[in-house]
């Protein structure tokens, strides 16, 4: 797209799913920045890739083709480590790349493989079809199929919404518990409990995200702000060609990429902080460990739009800085009964509940 001299910077401080794919590969070493360590390619330029940061932490970058589902489903995206991601999406004898491997319990394990495929492929189905019935248009704009098309790949309908504030501040919530919540509840610790952990076991995460939205823009987007974890996207509506995405986290480098007319690209964390500790422990009140707000620990985040100044230039910029993450029990008092609830760490008559009475029952 054609550059503009001038920009408006919005600173910020304070399986058919898999049909087609093709073999994992990773692109030559970057010289500075996040490198590229695999990618999965689909139909349309559709496609998954795997970004090592300085760190050793592993990010996820999901292109995607308007009216076209993702390779992965946001939901599946948000409950799995990049590691999965990778075994749900790459051919089955795949090896995982090394900075994947060192975070991965199932690398070979063809029936966990099997069961990440499935799951994804259940989520990809529960998205919503028949976006494109308006169709895009040639004029500039974003049209109402495609702002609700990127809201769907996005996993936040706020993103595309045109009637969203620029800056605004969310308190989404989500649960952890053995079945029938957003997350399983000590998946790894959860045999060592006395009584057993029944589904009426419900932990509640609520997170204080600063989201960051832009809908039908033109010319130059800034956003900056600190926070635990970032999720970016850039969709781009319409205009004369592709616009550059930049993103960069911490002292890490730039990473900098094309997005064409009607594609989008999000950017998910490897080290989120949803799901919590909980999805794994529960002893001895590890389902507590959240994060704090703490300007201390608050590592930059910041994204960009160039080349966005096109007489028929229109883009979507999508943020959500996670700022703080807490974590409550919300179990039902008639659980286990009125003197028995899962227990904080150091009030623990049995590995994961206080007992009022001294002692907790095995059942």
């Amino acid at each position: 797209m054609k550059p503009f001299s001038t920009s408006l910077a919005l600173a910020l401080t304070g399986a058919a799913w898999l049909l087609g794919a093709a073999p994992v590969h990773a692109a030559p070493p970057a010289a500075s920045g996040p490198r590229e360590i695999a990618r999965v390619t689909g139909e349309r330029g559709n496609h998954v890739l795997w970004l090592e940061n300085d760190d050793g932490v592993v990010d996820i970058a999901v292109m995607a083709t308007y009216p076209q589902r993702p390779l992965v489903a946001p939901l599946f995206l948000k409950k799995h480590t990049p590691a999965e991601v990778f075994l749900a999406l790459a051919p089955a004898r795949q090896e995982l790349p090394a900075a994947l491997a060192r975070q991965s319990l199932f690398a070979v394990d063809f029936a966990a493989r099997d069961q990440l495929q499935r799951e994804n492929a259940d989520a990809l189905a529960a998205m919503p079809s028949g976006l494109d019935a308006g169709g895009q248009s040639l004029t500039a704009g974003c049209t109402a199929s495609f702002r609700a098309w990127v809201g769907s790949e996005y996993g936040d309908a706020t993103c595309g919404d045109p009637n969203q504030e620029v800056i605004s501040t969310a308190y989404p919530t989500d649960t952890y518990c053995t079945s029938g919540c957003d997350f399983p509840l000590g998946t790894q610790d959860r045999a060592t409990c006395e009584p057993k952990l029944r589904s009426c076991d419900i932990i509640q995460g609520t997170a204080t995200v600063v989201r960051l939205r832009t809908t039908d823009w033109w010319n130059g987007v800034n956003f900056n702000h600190p926070g635990h974890s970032a999720h970016f996207a850039v969709a781009n509506c319409s205009g004369n060609g592709p616009v550059t995405f930049n993103r960069a986290r911490g002292t890490s480098g730039t990473y900098t990429v094309q997005v064409p007319v009607n594609g989008m690209l999000h950017y998910k964390p490897g080290a989120p902080i949803v799901p919590a500790n909980a999805a794994n422990f529960v002893a001895y009140g590890a389902w507590k460990k959240g994060k704090t707000a703490s300007g201390d620990t608050y590592v930059s985040n910041s994204m960009s739009v160039e080349a966005n100044g096109g007489t028929d230039d229109r883009v979507i910029a999508c943020g959500d800085i996670y700022t703080d993450y807490t974590l409550q029990d919300v179990s039902s008092p008639t659980c286990h009964g009125s003197d028995i609830w899962l227990c904080s760490g150091g009030n623990c008559t049995s590995s994961c509940f206080y007992c009022s009475g001294g002692s907790c029952p095995t059942n």
